[in-house]
């Protein structure tokens, strides 16, 4: 998306058939395959079904996206990326 911070709201929120939200999306596509990896392999928690955590991560990532949005990108979304995103993949990983 080319567009300004506070226009992508727009997107996400759009009218119609919702494509952000459409499971057959590349994007959720390869969320399933690496979140399948991961409880196939034991780092991810298997108490919770892959579509559980697919759309927990993706929720997160647009609550991520949507507040940068509704703060006009007044700080780096890469930044606060950074610094997010690694408490919500704790919070997916097993308990050892």
């Amino acid at each position: 998306y080319a567009g300004k911070p506070g226009e992508i709201a727009g997107v996400i929120a759009g009218r119609g058939d919702r494509p952000l939200l459409d499971h057959g999306r590349t994007y959720y596509k390869l969320l399933r395959k690496i979140i399948t990896r991961g409880q196939e392999q034991g780092t991810l928690r298997a108490d919770m079904r892959v579509n559980e955590l697919v759309r927990y991560y993706a929720m997160c990532e647009r609550a991520l996206l949507y507040e940068w949005c509704l703060r006009k990108g007044e700080y780096s979304l890469s930044e606060e990326a950074e610094c997010k995103f690694p408490m919500m993949i704790a919070s997916m990983k097993t308990k050892n």
